[in-house]
């Protein structure tokens, strides 16, 4: 573990960014912080879509509270990187650990970012105790005198911290959970090339599109994985030959579409030709996160 394990929690990773870099390693950013104002700026890939110690489990000794960035996240992101390149040069991830891979960085993306992530500790606060009935009530029964009345005040006054460590560890558990991860990896797979569109593909903070429950033959899965290319992943293959059949550019639009009226902070694009699109499309759909309806479903 290193001595200085790092702070900067990158929730849209760099090796993604990256696809979006022009010649000078830099990319267009447009960033709403608050209120509707949007800047914008060009930055290199490691100066944005992070949040310090977003992943940090507080509580732990200092060698330790980074590990879900340092021993999960990137794991996660470096195996991830390897499978996007083999796209881009026009192979699909083929093994059960490539294609593992690939789909546990999908998934990531629907769990990983500050809203996400703030969702899951919410649901994890209100579960507390509640999923543990047996410890709770036998703690109450052998509690001792000046003790606190309650399991759940036991727990919070002796290690405050222990909700938000137990937040952390249910999204990297629900990231890598097998069940989802199979739907995922048996669906079939695919990599538009939109490449005779005059418009490119950008990204932002809801990069990763899902249309219906995994379980639903007619789901489908995208990601823009460069500015020329989205990755397409569908139950039945014909579905995936009917959106070939639209021009280029409509596709890109459409996707498009999705990622800036859904983004919450961030869009990055590979320069500025699109600028009065994002501005004005900039989060005009309000939608929860994933991480967001996890809460709700607790509330």
């Amino acid at each position: 573990m290193t001595s200085n394990p790092p702070r900067k929690h990158h929730f849209t990773p760099v090796f993604h960014l990256d696809e979006w870099t022009g010649a000078d390693g830099e990319l267009e950013q447009f960033h709403r912080p608050w209120g509707p104002q949007i800047k914008v700026r060009r930055l290199p890939p490691t100066a944005t879509g992070f949040k310090t110690d977003l992943y940090a489990m507080p509580g732990l000794p200092a060698h330790l509270t980074q590990q879900a960035e340092t021993l999960f996240m990137q794991e996660v992101d470096s195996l991830a990187a390897v499978e996007l390149a083999r796209m881009k040069a026009g192979d699909l991830p083929s093994t059960s650990a490539q294609r593992s891979a690939w789909t546990r960085y999908m998934l990531s993306l629907q769990l990983r970012t500050p809203a996400d992530i703030a969702g899951v500790k919410a649901r994890a606060r209100n579960d507390w105790g509640t999923e543990i009935p047996k410890v709770r009530e036998t703690y109450e029964s052998i509690k001792r005198l000046g003790e606190p009345a309650t399991f759940e005040e036991f727990i919070t006054g002796d290690d405050p911290d222990m909700v938000e460590r137990v937040g952390m560890k249910l999204a990297t558990v629900l990231i890598d959970n097998p069940k989802t991860g199979a739907l995922i990896n048996n669906m079939r797979w695919s990599v538009l090339d939109l490449s005779p569109s005059n418009l490119e593909l950008v990204f932002s903070d809801r990069g990763i599109e899902q249309s219906l429950g995994l379980g639903d033959t007619r789901a489908i899965i995208t990601v823009p994985i460069s500015p020329k290319k989205l990755f397409i992943a569908a139950h039945d293959a014909v579905r995936i030959e009917n959106l070939r059949t639209h021009p280029p550019r409509d596709i890109v639009r459409a996707r498009n579409l999705t990622s800036v009226s859904l983004a919450r902070t961030y869009v990055w694009a590979s320069d500025r030709s699109q600028e009065a699109f994002i501005k004005a499309r900039f989060a005009t759909v309000s939608a929860p996160t994933l991480g967001e309806r996890l809460a709700e479903t607790a509330a």
